[in-house]
């Protein structure tokens, strides 16, 4: 061994002479560029990065004589190093212990006048650059709570402590409000025995209605993919339901799953229940339709306030079909012992998948993400100019927002929802396919009722003008109440679609004045 490598000595003496063998690319003269590059491992993330955790700055320049990073004093542990201030290095990987906007700052010394690689012009030899870093503190989220009066305005605040057993009385609503440190993006909202159960509703409020008798707890949890972080707060025993002298009302019914499901205030009583006491109408505008006999009455078994009202087997429901319930005043009652009232040829609509809140659509559906000013005038002209509309927590169908909207006497409105880069919201629909498009309504002013003002929602592109009204505002349209209407279409052509919301109120000599919530597209499935 030692002979080869006396011999690789002698080579190296032979041919290069006096030089040595470390220095064979001395003579070779390079003409290297002065380019300043500063890259870190979190510059596509605004150098945003969680207390207790690192980032990695990188000084890629080409052609630097000497070069300083500069971190302020008491904020950061520069990994590898007993000087936490300052280093020379090229990399520096940096663990940050204070939340808060730092500055760290470089100082360069290139061979000759660098340019920046971004740019033609040169910057100079000596050049100073300022990083800086955002310090996000640990994610936490801090609940408040407060009764919901009837009229909508906030009542008595909630103690937050578990155990408080803060009495709620069946059929009332709690609203819920967040305070968060942190930055989170995401939410998990989890309700035990209110509607909703769940929800990710990015809105640091939520109006949660309490239906079923019994003691509850809540949880929510904050987060973000990056910076990663996550924080949960959760109480137990935080809502003790209690019985409620106050009228049971019927919310709703929807058909799911060839049932009716009629959505009460509050918990119903199984016992209670008559199949005799109901009736159900269904007909077809072109079709006949064989009767249909009810076969059970039940309560669901996870949700006490949902009645489940079943048909012998092969009697079928479509979306093309007009149901109706009915409920003649006999034994049911709920579970804390308030009778319910008689309801005649109550309107049915059909549940289903919403496509507007399913990935990848973006479509605020509930007008609880959105402002203003991402529902936009489409530019038709006048008369389809005089409107206005408000995102507003005044009155929601679900959720805590819906749209008032005026539109003025002998006015007109035409709208889409666009997104934050002023691009219409779309949706996928498929060619061949049916679609059931509806909407909840609360009218609070008909106008002078001698016209018949409508809503219709018209789809582009390849849009069907001859769409019908969604709903038609007539003289005798239930005024202060959540009101469901839908039209079917079919689609022709596989597209990406958007909205253009029309209102129509030109013969009418008053304002027309309602709120809008919860538009659903769902696919429809029509009698053969």
């Amino acid at each position: 061994m030692k002979t080869k490598f006396k011999k690789i000595i002698a080579l190296c003496i032979a041919t290069f002479g006096l030089h040595s063998c470390n220095d064979i690319y001395d003579a070779i003269n390079l003409d290297e560029a002065n380019s300043r590059i500063i890259a870190t491992s979190q510059m596509n993330f605004d150098n945003t990065i969680r207390v207790g955790t690192s980032i990695t700055l990188g000084d890629l320049s080409s052609g630097v004589q000497s070069r300083l990073w500069t971190f302020p004093e008491g904020v950061a542990d520069i990994v590898d190093s007993d000087n936490d201030v300052t280093t020379t290095t090229a990399n520096v990987k940096a663990i940050f212990n204070t939340v808060g906007t730092h500055n760290v700052k470089l100082h360069q010394e290139f061979k000759e006048e660098a340019y920046d690689f971004k740019y033609t012009n040169k910057i100079g030899k000596v050049v100073d650059t300022t990083l800086v870093i955002t310090v996000l503190p640990q994610i936490k989220v801090t609940v408040t709570a407060n009764y919901l009066n009837s009229d909508g305005t906030l009542g008595a605040p909630l103690n937050m402590a578990d155990g408080a057993k803060n009495q709620v009385i069946a059929s009332r609503t709690i609203r819920y409000t967040l305070t968060t440190e942190g930055a989170p993006e995401k939410y998990l909202w989890t309700i035990p025995g209110g509607t909703p159960e769940t929800s990710v509703e990015t809105s640091k409020t939520l109006d949660v209605k309490y239906k079923k008798l019994g003691t509850y707890g809540f949880s929510i949890n904050g987060s973000t993919a990056r910076p990663a972080g996550s924080g949960t707060t959760v109480f137990t025993e935080l809502i003790q339901v209690i019985p409620s002298t106050d009228p049971v009302t019927l919310d709703g019914a929807q058909v799911s799953n060839n049932t009716i499901r009629l959505n009460f205030s509050r918990e119903m009583d199984q016992s209670s229940l008559k199949t005799t006491d109901f009736t159900a109408s269904v007909t077809h505008p072109t079709k006949s339709v064989p009767s249909h006999t009810i076969s059970s009455v039940s309560v669901d078994p996870t949700e006490g306030n949902i009645v489940v009202i079943k048909f012998l087997s092969g009697q079928n429901l479509y979306n093309d079909d007009v149901v109706k319930i009915s409920y003649t005043k006999g034994s049911m009652t709920t579970a804390d012992g308030v009778a319910a009232s008689s309801f005649a040829n109550l309107p049915v609509s059909f549940a289903g998948e919403n496509l507007l809140s399913k990935s990848p659509s973006t479509y605020d559906a509930g007008f609880e993400t959105s402002t203003n000013a991402n529902w936009k005038y489409l530019g038709w002209g006048a008369p389809w100019d005089k409107y206005t509309l408000n995102i507003s927590g005044a009155k929601a169908h679900s959720g805590s927002k819906s749209a008032y909207i005026e539109i003025q006497p002998a006015g007109g409105m035409i709208m889409g929802h666009f997104n934050n880069s002023n691009t219409l919201v779309t949706f996928n629909l498929v060619a061949g396919k049916t679609y059931e498009m509806g909407c909840w309504t609360y009218v609070e002013s008909l106008g002078s009722k001698t016209s018949t003002p409508d809503l219709r929602f018209y789809l582009s592109p390849n849009t069907d003008w001859g769409i019908g009204p969604n709903p038609g505002f007539s003289p005798t349209f239930t005024v202060g109440k959540w009101v469901y209407s839908s039209t079917l279409v079919k689609i022709n052509a596989t597209a990406n679609y958007n909205f253009m919301i029309r209102g129509d109120n030109a013969a009418n000599s008053q304002a027309l004045k309602f709120y809008l919530d919860d538009i659903t597209v769902t696919e429809a499935v029509l009698r053969p």
